[in-house]
């Protein structure tokens, strides 16, 4: 398995050209983007946002919410592990979760609803042999915004909410303002993910939209969900100075979390119905003409 990291810029450029042809059936144009899965590979590639490195990292993320928004809207950390070596399951909490710093989509997660039922052995190898290779984690992509973030594996509290919660909230912002949202119906079975689920398209006023990812099944019958206006308010204070930012949410009817950012929703590799939603947000974004120029690196 090769380092991306160590990779020519013209190396990755070309590859991921090819990787663009196979996924979205076109050629990709970095000279000039036009659609927003363009934008989000010229991104990945060029756009160097130290604060973007910050807020993929699932650990320092938390800390950036709380000064955004204050304590309560993630959940809360027991412990960091920053080696194999530190790795202990036998003095986590009776119920928790145990994490990656930079995997996502249901990948690295030790779900513990009950500590007496954890095989401890088993899941040390697989942590201490997996979660820190840093080749095998989300360091090791064309977002170039992972390469400076260290592996890391942590604990948090276990929340019943998220367990419960059927939907998933995934507000998509561009330049500080949401423009719309998407909803992951039934993502998670038991924290795993489940691979195959709805993904419904709504206004911010919950109006659904007809546009979906092609590969996806959508609904048209969700209910608004409660947070709404808060959800919306929320992401609009942690998205200000991103171009481009996906900031997701879970919730019961009791309270909202902010579960993680996202800065290539799929990679920016799945297309969409209809292909004209892929242009109208690359205006939206128009990446190349609002870019912070300290940050551009070709």
């Amino acid at each position: 398995m090769e380092d991306i990291s160590r990779w020519s810029l013209e190396k990755r450029e070309t590859f991921l050209k090819e990787v663009f042809q196979k996924k979205m059936g076109k050629p990709l144009n970095l000279e000039n983007p036009e659609s927003f899965s363009e934008m989000i590979q010229w991104i990945k590639l060029y756009y160097h946002d130290p604060q973007i490195s910050q807020c993929v990292d699932k650990v320092l993320f938390k800390e950036f919410v709380r000064k955004k928004l204050g304590e309560g809207y993630t959940a809360r950390v027991y412990e960091v592990w920053e080696s194999p070596e530190a790795v202990n399951l036998r003095n986590i909490p009776e119920q928790c979760v145990v994490k990656s710093n930079c995997s996502s989509d249901g990948n690295n997660i030790l779900l513990v609803p009950d500590k007496s039922k954890v095989d401890f052995d088993k899941n040390e190898k697989e942590i201490k042999e997996n979660w820190f290779d840093r080749l095998k984690l989300h360091t090791n992509s064309f977002a170039n915004y992972y390469y400076g973030v260290q592996p890391k594996v942590y604990v948090e509290e276990y929340l019943k909410e998220a367990e419960d919660s059927p939907d998933d909230y995934d507000v998509f912002c561009f330049h500080g303002e949401p423009k719309f949202i998407y909803v992951k119906t039934a993502h998670f079975d038991h924290g795993v993910n489940r691979g195959s689920y709805p993904v419904s398209f709504y206004t911010t006023n919950w109006e659904f939209m007809d546009a979906k990812y092609r590969d996806f099944l959508s609904r048209a019958d969700l209910e608004r969900p409660p947070h709404l206006d808060e959800m919306l308010e929320i992401s609009r204070k942690l998205s200000s100075g991103f171009p481009f930012v996906r900031v997701d949410f879970f919730e019961n009817f009791s309270r909202l979390y902010v579960a993680e950012f996202s800065f290539a929703p799929w990679a920016g590799l799945r297309a969409y119905e209809p292909e004209a939603m892929d242009y109208e947000m690359g205006k939206w974004l128009d990446i190349v003409h609002t870019a912070k120029a300290e940050y551009v690196k070709k």
